[in-house]
């Protein structure tokens, strides 16, 4: 029975055999019905048969069920009743769902929860995509600690719940708010298919799903719901190990005919990028004495013309909606009665705004990109270590020296990355990094915007400023690093400098702090293409034992992506300090 299994939400992973996905105790009417889907077969048909009627009864509580039950088991001897259903009947009737649109919102780095980017679902009920419904999962997380978050999603103690919003509120959360682009993937469904999962969600209603930050999360719950619209439908189990949001994305987009359109919704950042583009010198200067209230806005048609004024006007007005997080009838904090005269001010010049004409950018349409996933392996020769084989496993996401199609340029976010090394001539095999997480966010100076470039790693190594001569127990470094600074792109160019700290702790060294330097530079001749070079000093201050080190190490590398999902590096790193090398290349390949 895979089709009652799906509207149970059964799933099977990490290869055992399929349990129910929902963890409400209200869903599941047989005690053993979480992991028997014959039990709740039968638990299911007892409550449709109890006489019950009306909005507590089985049938009122599991129409998904009643209507594929009749489906299959109605006949002329055989008919399983049904009633009245006022709330059920209210509530789809107001939803309405007559499409479904499944919406990427891009990478957010700065919140641990969406740092892979979050998908949702969209039901259609009007012409306007802001009275629609937005179908959203979510953990309720209790903490905003980037570490603890991290811990807590990777062991399920967040309750994840699904929430029916309107679109314009989820529009306004990661379009204005955290100045997110969103990416609209309208599907090719049918009206009852949308009333099919429009039921299902119905049926979940408060119920509780356990939120895994690798499987069980925001993407797969809403695969699961997408796999309810009809028979044919298995996304779900394109995935059995881990699910990254964007890779949800390639699999839809594989489904023959299933994508219809996809419309872009370009973020607040990027809307008033292309205001203030339109500026030419003179009215970037009227732009910063217009925020510094110089003039009075009244009278500077008096000095500039009407067209000129009011592009100026249009800049400001996306520049305050920005930097406060504004949509609709929001009010400033920071600029209240200004940020009123001006739109007064702009509208009695009455002059007709350039259209927003923002092209998606599509080489970084998500689904574009390689799956987050990595395997690989590389060969190296170090000039006092001698021969090496490494082996990678990268669970997510992406690095930025990796070729960029699909992401972003400017972030890198990569959680549990291992590596392992062999030596040949120690005959050894260990751990030369397990980066617990790598995260980068090298956001472009672009006045009149100044973001903040910044980092953070912590994990476990192999130092080799330790040992030039191969690997040493004793050298073994856990270690928490950050950094600031700032970073600028343009066109192809990359470049980033940020100071930066760090704690740590090996045998050798006993504890030690650290701080210095990390800048770098990056090509993208295209999206399959990336050079990198990158140049790491730290000072190291050993409290434990009152003595001081110097690591001045250079890492550069050429990284290209061919047949869709393989990428080729060429690296040459050098270790200025202990005068050593190490040359190497290495094949990755990238999955689900």
């Amino acid at each position: 029975m895979p089709e009652w299994r799906k509207i149970l939400f059964y799933q099977r992973k990490y290869f055992g055999p399929r349990k129910g996905l929902v963890d409400g105790e209200k869903f599941y009417l047989s005690q053993n019905g979480k992991k028997d889907p014959s039990a709740e077969l039968n638990a299911t048909l007892e409550s449709f048969f109890s006489g019950e009627e009306g909005d507590l009864s089985g049938k009122c509580k599991f129409p998904r069920r009643l209507k594929w039950l009749k489906a299959n088991l109605d006949d002329e001897n055989y008919q399983i009743p049904t009633t009245n259903c006022p709330s059920f009947e209210k509530w789809i009737q107001v939803v309405d769902p007559k499409g479904v649109v499944l919406v990427f919102s891009s990478f957010y780095i700065n919140n641990p929860s969406s740092m892979f980017g979050h998908s949702f679902l969209r039901f259609i009920h009007s012409n306007n995509p802001l009275t629609d419904y937005g179908v959203n999962f979510a953990a309720n997380p209790d903490t905003n600690n980037m570490l603890v978050y991290t811990y807590k999603g990777l062991t399920g103690l967040f309750e994840g719940k699904y929430s029916l919003l309107p679109y314009s509120v989820k529009v306004q959360e990661y379009n204005n708010s955290e100045s997110r682009d969103l990416w609209e993937y309208e599907l090719n469904l049918s009206q009852e298919e949308a009333i099919n999962m429009a039921t299902s969600l119905w049926e979940i209603g408060d119920n509780s799903i356990d939120y895994y930050y690798f499987d069980e999360n925001c993407s797969y719950v809403l695969l699961t719901l997408l796999d309810t619209a009809n028979d044919h439908f298995n996304f779900a189990d394109e995935f059995m190990l881990w699910v990254n949001p964007a890779d949800t994305l390639r699999v839809i987009n594989q489904f023959p005919n299933l994508v219809k359109k996809v419309r872009y919704r370009p973020s607040s950042q990027k809307r008033f990028r292309f205001r203030y583009a339109l500026l030419n010198s003179e009215e970037k200067d009227i732009f910063s004495d217009v925020l510094r209230e110089k003039y009075r806005l009244n009278e500077l048609q008096d000095y500039f013309s009407k067209e000129s004024v009011a592009r100026v006007f249009d800049a400001v007005s996306e520049y305050i909606d920005f930097k406060e997080k504004l949509a609709g009838t929001e009010e400033s904090v920071k600029y209240p009665l200004f940020r009123k005269n001006l739109l007064e001010a702009r509208a009695s010049l009455e002059v007709i705004s350039t259209p927003l004409k923002i092209d998606p950018p599509v080489e970084e349409r998500p689904e574009y990109g390689v799956p987050g996933a990595r395997l690989g392996a590389q060969y190296s020769y170090s000039y006092f270590a001698g021969n090496a084989i490494d082996f990678e496993l990268k669970p997510v996401l992406h690095s930025l020296d990796s070729p960029s199609a699909g992401y972003a340029k400017d972030a890198q976010i990569e959680l549990m990355k291992l590596l392992l090394r062999y030596e040949f001539k120690s005959s050894t095999l260990f751990v030369q990094n397990l980066d617990l997480l790598n995260i980068k966010s090298f956001p472009s100076l672009d006045p009149p915007l100044y973001p903040i470039a910044w980092k953070l790693r912590a994990g476990i190594e192999q130092d080799n400023d330790c040992n030039k001569y191969g690997y040493l127990s004793s050298c073994e470094r856990s270690f928490l690093q950050g950094g600031t600074g700032f970073a600028l792109l343009s066109g192809i160019f990359q470049i980033y400098t940020l100071a930066q700290a760090d704690l740590a702790y090996q045998e050798v060294n006993g504890f030690e702090g650290s701080f210095g330097v990390y800048t770098g530079i990056s090509l993208r001749p295209n999206h399959f293409s990336v050079f990198s070079s990158q140049l790491d000093w730290m000072k190291r201050y050993s409290f434990t034992y009152n003595s001081e080190r110097t690591r001045l190490f250079l890492e550069n590398s050429l990284s290209y992506q061919y047949f869709s999902r393989i990428e080729n590096k060429i690296f040459a790193d050098f270790n200025l300090e202990n005068q050593d090398w190490r040359v190497g290349t290495g094949i990755y390949w990238y999955f689900f």
